[in-house]
């Protein structure tokens, strides 16, 4: 059969947007070599706009320079005001001489000067002194400068204004008084470093152009926590002979600027290489895309015959022809999905619910008719449930379809071992662990004696073949199929029995009573007693967790009523644990109650529950019993230290002593002191001693025998060599440092402190 290739046709077509976009690329390209030339004049005036940048800022520059050095020439007012004594007057002329230099430059952010006679500092207002001036911190760091008249590198200066202290950011120029030594003064003039980006801004068009200063350090003076980069294509850098800064002018965005006009051969080249990728890569995809639609046509002309009528017109194009194809797939599959719904085994399923449930009366016509389709004329019937024992670890241990296989195998085994005793059964899965055994008696008979019979031949067959073993539980023969939910319910009751009887046999329904009312008091109360001693870190819990496990062995509880009864335990000690032990909380939340309700979700039986409770409340008693002890430990050793603390005076106190008093072995006690405290008893005691000696060395005039001997040390030499050890000074030292100093600095380890 032949189709209409046009799609590929199509498909062609449709690359021509690639096609479309690589001229436009290569367009684009063509105008930035062009533009290259505009670039070329671009760099020209950024290198004569740079020296016109920097000859303009240094001429401003040398003029504050040598206007400041004419100010301190000798004889002049700013020397008198330095070296003859103080006067108000000289203190006015000096300060309008400050503020008569801000005025006739314009970038000049502030002007001071420090007197070295009295360490004041006047300035365009105020004479203070350097303690109270907001900008101490330069000009102790200035007088210590070797080299003066240097324009520094950009710093904050804090100003102290009336609405508190500033910071701006300035460049200063300091010269000692006289330039030699500078033992008059000294003189600093600030200028803003914004002052100086304006001042530029005057000489550039801002909107193009921008301009940058660096110090020799790399530092920038305009911007935040900018340093010097790598210059761009489009920048010019010109270092400035006076002041040693970098001027950097260039245009903005000049590194995309550069991108796309550095080299002209470059992007001829890129242009023809896109050209080429991009015919290449037309062809290329268009042809992979066309390859699965092709395969597709292939394989439905070799089937054509089944799929398409022989009379059938040749299709106009491939895309017709494979929807004609998915079409009649679709409705061969749904009409076998409809035969598939009207199968046996699905009918079984959905009438064997309806019986189970009991709700087969709300449509009677649908039930009359499973009913004869299934041969049940009435008659006796009587339900068994089969359980698989273990299923999580049957689950975890076996795949999908393994486990598929061994459930067909035992639901095989079922239906054989009725039909051999003559019997007629309707057996399915109701849930993933759950087989049901309807057994219909038309003829009466012990129904539920060929039910047990059935049923333990089904548990031997499966425990003696098979890697896993079965529980069944029987309900009553009921005489009509209303009844046939009764009976199943009762099934299910017998077979949860089986947590407490046990796994692996037949549970008759009328093995098993219910509890009385009065049992569960019993039980809630052996809980609570439980709790308390779990609680209390005493070992009689574990005899009171044994006889909770046997009582409901004892009366065989449903599985339903063992969950319920050891959730209201974890629930209730849970409960304790948060509201006396905190500290077990974390422990309880992360390990232990989750494998309680682990063990409670996924065991079969009683035995098996007791053991996973008996291992994990045994690790929780464990921490809670470490817990109580080291209260205990912490309560023990508040009280020694602050006996220690009130008798460290007493020459006779000793481990010894301790260990007679507290009832404490010393060993232990010495123990218990590195561990609670890190230090042994001598050390602490030793410590307690030499601050009681300090204080009293600050405070009083009393002897160092004096002391020595109220400390309980047999001569002075003794404490002095202990007290030099810990202090790092002898006692007279110490005494001499501090004299006086009783709310001042003193002298603590052989260093200067602040009390």
């Amino acid at each position: 059969m032949k189709v209409n290739n046009s799609y590929i046709m199509r498909m062609l077509l449709s690359y021509l947007p690639i096609l479309f976009v690589t001229i436009s690329i290569l367009t684009f390209i063509f105008f930035s070599i062009m533009n290259q030339f505009n670039v070329s004049n671009a760099l020209q005036a950024n290198r004569l706009t740079a020296k016109y940048v920097v000859n303009m800022t240094d001429t401003s520059l040398k003029a504050i320079s040598f206007e400041a050095q004419e100010a301190i020439d000798t004889g002049g007012t700013l020397q008198q005001f330095l070296d003859a004594p103080s006067d108000r007057a000289l203190d006015f002329d000096a300060s309008n001489m400050l503020s008569t230099m801000m005025i006739r430059f314009g970038l000049i952010d502030s002007v001071y000067l420090y007197r070295a006679r009295d360490g004041m500092v006047l300035d365009q207002s105020t004479i203070q002194p350097l303690g109270q001036f907001a900008d101490q911190s330069y000009i102790r760091a200035a007088l210590d400068q070797a080299y003066t008249g240097v324009w520094s590198s950009p710093r904050l200066k804090e100003s102290q204004g009336i609405q508190g202290t500033s910071k701006v950011n300035v460049t200063s120029l300091g010269f000692k008084i006289p330039r030699n030594s500078g033992s008059l003064g000294y003189l600093i003039i600030n200028v803003r470093t914004s002052s100086l980006s304006s001042y530029i801004g005057q000489a550039i068009d801002p909107t193009i152009t921008e301009a940058q200063i660096y110090d020799n350090k790399g530092q920038a003076f305009f911007g935040e926590n900018a340093s010097l980069t790598s210059k761009s294509r489009l920048s010019v850098d010109i270092e400035s002979d006076y002041t040693g800064w970098t001027y950097r002018v260039g245009i903005k965005g000049g590194q995309l600027l550069s991108f796309l006009f550095h080299g002209s051969t470059v992007w001829i080249m890129l242009g023809l290489a896109v050209i080429a990728f991009a015919i290449g890569t037309t062809f290329y995809v268009t042809r992979r895309n066309y390859r699965p639609i092709e395969t597709i046509l292939h394989r439905i002309e070799r089937f054509s015959q089944a799929v398409i009528p022989p009379d059938s017109k040749e299709k106009e194009n491939e895309f017709a022809f494979i929807d004609q194809a998915i079409e009649r797939l679709i409705t061969n599959n749904m009409a076998f999905q409809e035969q598939q719904e009207e199968h046996l085994v699905i009918r079984r399923q959905q009438f064997l619910q309806t019986l189970l449930k009991g709700e087969y009366e709300d449509d009677r016509e649908t039930w009359e008719q499973e009913r004869q389709h299934f041969g049940l004329a009435g008659g006796q019937y009587i339900v068994g449930l089969l359980e698989m024992d273990h299923y999580v670890d049957f689950a975890l241990k076996y795949s999908p379809g393994d486990q598929s296989l061994f459930k067909f195998i035992t639901s095989s085994v079922a239906v054989e071992v009725s039909q051999q005793s003559g019997m007629r059964v309707v057996a399915e899965w109701i849930t993933k662990n759950q087989l049901v055994l309807l057994l219909i008696e038309e003829n009466g008979g012990p129904l539920e004696h060929h039910m047990l019979q059935i049923a333990e031949q089904i548990r031997s067959w499966v425990e003696g073949h098979l890697n896993f073993t079965v529980t069944l539980g029987i309900g009553t023969a009921v005489d009509n199929e209303p009844a046939i939910a009764v009976s199943y319910d009762e099934a299910a009751a017998a077979v949860s029995r089986k947590v407490s009887l046990g796994l692996n046999r037949v549970i008759d329904s009328v093995e098993v009573k219910e509890n009385k009312d009065g049992e569960w008091f019993a039980y809630l109360e052996m809980i609570r007693s439980m709790v308390r001693q779990i609680r209390m870190a005493e070992p009689e819990w574990l005899d009171e967790l044994k006889r909770l496990f046997g009582e409901m062995a004892v009366h065989h509880l449903r599985k339903e009523d063992v969950e319920r009864l050891l959730h209201y335990f974890i629930f209730h000690l849970e409960y304790e644990l948060e509201r006396l032990l905190p500290e077990i909380t974390e422990p309880w939340v992360q390990e232990v109650k989750p494998g309680l309700l682990t063990s409670v979700e996924q065991s079969d039986t009683l035995a098996q529950l007791e053991g996973d409770f008996l291992e994990t409340i045994g690790r929780l008693s464990g921490r809670i019993t470490e817990l109580s002890q080291n209260r205990r430990h912490n309560t023990l050793m508040r009280e020694i230290r602050d006996y220690v603390a009130e008798q460290y005076m007493d020459p006779n106190l000793s481990l010894t002593l301790l260990s007679e008093k507290f009832q404490i072995s010393p060993k232990y006690l010495s123990q218990l002191f590195k561990e609670s405290i890190g230090q042994n008893f001598s050390d602490f005691l030793i410590g307690l001693r030499i601050e009681h000696a300090k204080k009293i060395l600050r405070e009083t005039d009393e002897t160092v025998q004096d002391i020595s001997n109220a400390l309980g040390y047999a001569n002075p030499t003794s404490f002095i060599r202990v007290f030099k050890r810990i202090v790092g000074i002898s006692p007279g030292q110490y005494r001499e440092a501090n004299a006086g100093n009783v709310s001042g600095p003193f002298i603590e380890d052989g260093k200067m402190q602040d009390k």
